[in-house]
């Protein structure tokens, strides 16, 4: 088993009381975490994304969204998840080229 890396508590406790000091010296960056491929795929994780819609059909999720009290995302993915029980289709797995070309993976 992988010890953890310990954290550098004595930088804290030394760190400097110039109010400058404490602003203007650049400290290390924190390694980026890359997700992993399986947290992509999960249902709890929200994906942002821009679409377009005709103009009545999103004045209609606005007024839905405001006298139903819910979140638009909300309606959309229940619409959705409605229409893709009707879809078959969109049950089946891409094919990986395609999962590369949509930046699904």
């Amino acid at each position: 088993m992988a010890a953890k890396p310990k954290l550098n508590l004595n930088a804290l406790v030394a760190a400097p009381t110039n109010p400058d000091d404490l602003l203007l010296t650049p400290t290390p960056a924190a390694p980026a975490v890359q997700p992993e491929p399986e947290a992509v795929a999960s249902t709890s994780q929200k994906i942002r994304f821009t679409n377009t819609l005709p103009a009545d059909i999103f004045q209609q999720l606005h007024q839905l969204s405001f006298w139903s009290r819910e979140d638009m995302s909300a309606i959309l993915e229940a619409a959705l998840t409605e229409y893709f029980a009707l879809r078959p289709d969109s049950q089946k797995e891409l094919p990986h080229k395609e999962k590369v070309k949509r930046k699904l993976l």
